[in-house]
């Protein structure tokens, strides 16, 4: 069964991992780890392409005004105005960066910065680095002033006047940032043609037909929405929906040579990249918010957890993305310490296909699919039956049983995408979560006309989520076990992310994302038809329930149409939640925690790199 041989797949892979790292440890300090001699060892070769040559960027002559949120006369204040500004390093005496701090990332992807050419995979590890956003995020959900220093919303609720920072200089000598490079960068990002998957929820933002969005002053910017819009902060305090950068740069060198070597704001500054190996960055020093204490910062590509965890233990990475089944082991080392992000991941299950909006043609709408109706019509017998099969395949999972051995405990099987945080607004039955019943899953199998079962093909996403490609083969077994023959695929994240954004992926996969505070932010892209991303359901009642939400500002009356559309989401099996589970870091002897500093607009990777303190 599913369970012993997933427990026996543990114990198989604990001894193996003993191995390796007890083969690392006598190694002492070796650049590369013996037990995996054709991985890549974290040390920086030649660029891709060499830095432009031009003088260093000044820093700003004056401390900018200490972060407000006060509204300008006659100006509704935005709620939650309790969030104060972080310091700067312009108030508070700052010693001269030193030291390298190195970072290993399962998946680096190709380093980039142009707004509308930039995935948001890459945008959330450049915005949280060489780039900023216009606004933070706390952990309990509140937008925190960034490069947006105060901001204010109009009586009638439409338009929003956004203060920035003064003095905010661009990398590379590009000058200061003003309203026009925000103004340019929302545009790109908001293109038709942008790669970024929130470019449709930008867009309905920033540049909707019937508002604007213009310059007041250098410092100044009044966007209006035309029509009530309540995630205006939410969206901007994402790191990879809301860096900025310099306008300047890619009208002198243009899109390709500005993104290969883009000028941000962000407390590190590019210096090289190269595809699949390492992004190399250095401090800049006297940033307007805070200069890091390490004066370089290095990301290392390395897809193999043995690897990493022979990097770590040999000194040759400071931190790293780590599977929970390696916490015994790093515990061992000498000096180690851990910084753990709570619910900072989440995974769920996606089945493609079902798209049922008439007007919009979908290549992978194929009601030949198992899971997939024939019909729209949610009463059908269609769909009665490819809700059956999405149900038995759903409740073929044992998501406690991946909890306590893939992750080790450090989680909670989910029953909802995005409602970790707000589960207990949902009705009792939807708390309780998915049942585990493999019998009751082939009993509705059956019913659905699949007793033998059928072939599907299931795809982990690679998103730097622990657990997520483990997992991915356990579910894998379990569908197996009910007779539904599973062809497990491993492709890169671009790939797939291609084939769902164009509609044409028409099987099933599992995808993780930062653990979130509010699920309308990500019911929008999981479910609206317009998203740039989708879990494979779309219905044209699900898309005039997102119209109805985000055009209630009430929290309350907002809540009341998110609780009825996960009614519906968990009746028909549009989505399942697999797990959220704990991030937990290993830091190195030569670093500490700086937990504290961390901002919260997404959680599954490391950020507030400037903070990362040196070990005393």
């Amino acid at each position: 069964m599913a369970y012993q041989r997933l427990l026996n797949l543990r114990i198989i892979m604990t001894f193996v991992l003993a191995a390796l790292l007890a083969v690392a440890v006598s190694c002492g300090g070796a650049a590369e780890p013996t037990s995996e001699p054709a991985a890549p060892a974290p040390t920086v070769a030649a660029p891709t392409q060499a830095p432009a040559a031009q003088a260093s960027p000044q820093p700003a002559t004056h401390a900018p005004t200490t972060a407000t949120r006060a509204a300008p006369t006659g100006a509704t204040p935005v709620p939650q105005a309790q969030a104060t500004a972080p310091p700067t390093s312009m108030a508070t005496a700052m010693a001269k960066p030193e030291g390298t701090l190195n970072i290993a990332y399962k998946d680096l992807y190709n380093f980039g910065t142009h707004p509308r050419v930039t995935p948001a995979t890459v945008g959330l590890l450049v915005g949280t680095s060489v780039g900023e956003s216009l606004f933070g995020r706390d952990a309990m959900g509140n937008a925190l002033p960034r490069l947006v220093k105060e901001w204010s919303l109009s009586p009638d609720k439409l338009v929003w006047t956004f203060k920035l920072q003064e003095g905010v200089q661009f990398h590379k000598g590009y000058g200061e940032m003003t309203s026009e490079d925000v103004l340019w960068s929302m545009e790109q990002l908001t293109a038709e043609d942008a790669v970024n998957s929130v470019a449709s929820r930008l867009r309905r933002l920033w540049a909707n037909p019937e508002g604007s969005a213009r310059a007041i002053d250098d410092y100044t910017i009044e966007v209006d929405t035309a029509v009530l819009q309540y995630d205006m902060l939410s969206w901007t305090s994402i790191p990879y929906a809301g860096w900025i950068a310099s306008k300047q740069q890619a009208d002198e060198l243009g899109e390709e040579a500005a993104s290969r070597d883009g000028a941000g704001t962000g407390p590190f500054e590019i210096v090289e990249h190269q595809a699949g190996r390492s992004w190399t960055m250095k401090a800049v020093e006297e940033h307007w918010r805070k200069t890091p204490n390490f004066a370089e910062l290095v990301y290392h590509e390395i897809p193999e957890e043995s690897t990493r965890v022979a990097n770590f233990l040999t000194g040759n990475v400071d931190t790293f993305t780590m599977e929970l089944d390696s916490l015994p082991a790093v515990q061992k080392m000498e000096g180690v310490k851990f910084m753990r992000v709570e619910g900072g991941g989440t995974i769920h299950v996606g089945w493609y296909g079902n798209f049922y909006i008439p007007e919009k043609e979908r290549p992978a709408y194929n009601p030949d699919l198992p899971w997939v109706s024939a019909s729209g019509d949610v009463n059908s017998e269609e769909w009665e039956r490819a809700a059956k099969v999405r149900r038995a395949m759903s409740i073929a999972i044992d998501r406690q049983l991946i909890v306590d051995t893939i992750l080790s405990g450090e989680g909670k099987p989910l029953v909802l995408w995005g409602w970790e945080a707000q589960v207990h607004r949902l009705p009792p039955d939807i708390q309780a979560g998915w049942e585990f019943d493999p019998e009751k899953a082939k009993r509705l199998l059956a019913e659905a006309g699949y007793p033998d079962g059928f072939e599907v093909t299931l795809i982990p996403d690679i998103r730097n989520v622990p657990g997520e490609v483990e997992a991915t083969e356990a579910i894998g077994t379990m569908w197996e076990d009910i007779g539904i023959r599973t062809s497990l695929k491993k492709v890169p994240f671009a790939t797939i992310f291609t084939e769902i954004k164009a509609r044409t992926y028409d099987q099933t996969n599992t995808h993780g994302t930062g653990g979130r505070t509010d699920p309308l932010s990500l019911m929008i892209p999981m479910f609206d038809s317009t998203s740039g991303f989708n879990v494979g359901m779309e219905h044209p009642w699900l898309d005039e329930m997102l119209s109805k939400a985000v055009m209630t500002l009430d929290e309350d009356e907002r809540y009341e149409i998110l609780v009825e559309m996960a009614r519906w989401v968990f009746d028909h099996v549009a989505s399942a939640g697999l797990y959220e589970v704990n991030i937990v870091w290993p830091l190195s002897p030569k670093i500490d925690p700086w937990k504290e500093h961390l901002d919260h607009g997404d959680r599954r990777i490391l950020n507030a790199l400037e903070y990362v303190p040196h070990r005393k």
